[in-house]
């Protein structure tokens, strides 16, 4: 079980380590993030029409089964724009130091998890290869769940879901080889 924690540990850091230079150093996800035209009038209207933190949908579906409400929410649909927007009134701390211990914390956690099937599975009797591409494996899983899901049903662009796959596809390789290097069979 140390075998395991460890290398959940190791692997946690290094996915960590990987995800900072695949935001900061690299264009995986620059290019992906656009600014609005306009910034401060959509502010504007986001803080008369928003009032609490939520994820706000356009056009919003109605609630209730009114036929004529339901009507005029496709056809607004239908022409566009439609979207989404992850809305926080009360704003955030620009160095992130929070969400940057929650994210460490959280892929320590996950790595954790993935060390735990590696040892319970039988590619821990494997080589060191098969052992990280079985980590490399549960990073196509969160892929396909996940970022596929998300350009599929909300409608996330397709270059933003590409530098997605690509950044968990590289991290879960990356945090696989340290996984790899402490979790295999004692055989």
């Amino acid at each position: 079980m140390n075998r395991v924690l460890l290398g959940g540990a190791v692997g946690g850091l290094l996915m960590f380590i990987w995800s900072a230079v695949a935001w900061v150093a690299l264009p995986l996800h620059t290019s992906t993030v656009t600014a609005m035209a306009n910034e401060d009038s959509v502010i504007t209207a986001m803080k008369s029409g928003m009032d609490r933190k939520s994820v706000y949908m356009f056009p919003a579906r109605p609630k209730s089964g009114d036929q004529a409400a339901t009507d005029v929410w496709k056809k607004k649909y239908n022409q566009g724009p439609v979207g989404m927007v992850v809305y926080n009134p009360a704003g955030a701390s620009d160095m992130m130091l929070a969400e940057m211990g929650i994210g460490l914390v959280d892929t320590i956690l996950t790595a954790m998890l993935a060390a735990w099937l590696l040892s319970r599975s039988t590619a821990a009797k494997s080589g060191f290869f098969a052992r990280v591409m079985f980590c490399g494996t549960l990073g196509l899983f969160i892929c396909l769940a996940v970022h596929v899901a998300n350009w599929n049903w909300m409608m996330y662009p397709l270059d933003y879901t590409t530098g997605w796959v690509a950044d968990s596809l590289v991290g879960w390789i990356v945090g696989g080889i340290g996984i790899a290097a402490f979790v295999k069979s004692a055989a």
